[in-house]
């Protein structure tokens, strides 16, 4: 295993939980992908923080779903009851959660026994980019095989589950740190030392190229609003810093995208106060998106964006019209004054053309019965590709190789 060298800011119980709250309050902000820019985002977030998702909320959840599985193996459940004892646990693992001093990130605190998505289903595909999870196929098919794979766990293995006599791999890594004796009665958040050294190894191994790593053995606990504000930005290795300047610059400018969208979205709603106070609303944002943008003028004209598409392409497939609608939009530079941003007919046609090429006949500009579905802001949250949600789980890391309550 990986020597355990990392080093961190020590912070207070009190200026943790603060932090975790803001991170919910903010993630509570629409970033649906309106405008198409998914796979771009995503290979971004990818790069940058593999294993994550925006939906993940503590690092402690990495553990709990591979013991809750280990457990069922113990308990000799069958494959054709795994599925639903799978779900008994994980809702009893929400109750016991909801018992503790910290509840922040709780998955299910509002749905209840009613949640859809379990932990498990939440934590299975960063579970396998961490290499925990060795079984390679998906959730569906591992309780399918659930008793054949657990069988396979008896034999000889190396040290990443790997059969010594030719047989299955493992589903879980060997090395994973022992369950609380009565998990989950009792669980919480808090990572004691031997698992937040695991965790960090893991990360450590599986992407030993990614911000995600580097944060892991040398970051320090921020309130940073994004990846690219991180005050140690300067430190972080040079690959990183270029995938961070050309992430900024496309969060940057196609945020003006969304508050424009959105703003032609509230001029069509009925007349009324509603319509006024939404119109009014985006207009004010757009705005100060252009009071934010202008200084950044002369980066975003040098922006060789030449490298950022080569770089994307690398990881991911980009059709023809994305790239024509992020090239147009960045050829018109609406970010120049407020006019061109809110009122300008050709930047307004791209926006309409681009809705009407993703959504076709479900598109809600120039159509009143898609309309009445909107909420009212959609789309609008920058991209951050997964930052706040990276920043949370280090939080908790960063916290157990400090921590002083060891588990004998």
């Amino acid at each position: 295993m990986m020597p355990s060298t990392f080093t961190w800011l020590d912070h207070s119980e009190h200026d943790r939980r603060r932090v975790l709250e803001a991170v919910d309050r903010f993630k509570e902000t629409d970033t649906r992908d309106e405008l198409g820019l998914g796979s771009i985002r995503d290979t971004f977030a990818d790069l940058l923080f593999p294993g994550t998702s925006t939906i993940q909320t503590r690092a402690r959840y990495f553990l709990f779903v591979p013991w809750m599985y280990r457990q069922l193996h113990e308990k000799r459940v069958t494959a054709d009851k795994v599925t639903a004892r799978a779900r008994k646990e994980e809702i009893l693992l929400r109750d016991a959660l909801l018992q503790s001093a910290d509840t922040v990130g709780v998955l299910g605190k509002v749905a209840g026994a009613a949640l859809k998505r379990l932990p498990s289903n939440v934590y299975w595909q960063g579970l396998g980019a961490w290499k925990i999870r060795l079984y390679p196929s998906s959730q569906q098919e591992y309780h399918r095989y659930f008793e054949r794979l657990h069988t396979a766990d008896e034999g000889g293995r190396d040290d990443d589950g790997e059969s010594l006599d030719g047989g299955r791999l493992a589903p879980w890594h060997l090395h994973l740190p022992p369950a609380p004796d009565t998990f989950p009665e009792g669980a919480d958040f808090e990572l004691r030392p031997d698992e937040a050294r695991y965790i960090a190894e893991r990360i450590c191994f599986s992407a030993p190229r990614s911000l995600l790593a580097f944060l892991v053995l040398r970051g320090k606990t921020v309130d940073a609003d994004y990846p690219w504000t991180h005050p140690q930005l300067a430190e972080f290795p040079a690959h990183i810093q270029e995938l961070l300047h050309h992430g900024q610059l496309l969060a940057e400018s196609l945020h003006g995208a969304a508050l424009l969208y959105n703003l032609m979205l509230a001029e069509e709603l009925p007349p009324g106060p509603h319509k006024d106070e939404r119109t009014e609303t985006f207009r004010q944002e757009l705005e100060a998106w252009v009071n934010e943008l202008q200084p950044r003028g002369d980066a975003l004209s040098r922006w060789k964006r030449a490298d950022f598409w080569s770089l994307v392409q690398q990881h991911t497939r980009v059709s023809g019209a994305t790239h024509r609608f992020v090239e147009q939009w960045q050829e018109h530079a609406p970010w120049q004054s407020l006019l061109r941003a809110a009122d300008d007919a050709a930047v307004r046609r791209l926006v309409r053309d681009r809705e009407r090429q993703l959504k076709g006949a479900r598109a809600r500009l120039g159509n009143p019965r898609a309309l009445e579905l909107w909420n009212g802001a959609s789309g609008v949250g920058r991209l951050d590709y997964r930052w706040r949600s990276a920043a949370r789980i280090l939080m908790d890391i960063h916290a157990g190789l400090g921590g002083r309550h060891a588990r004998a």
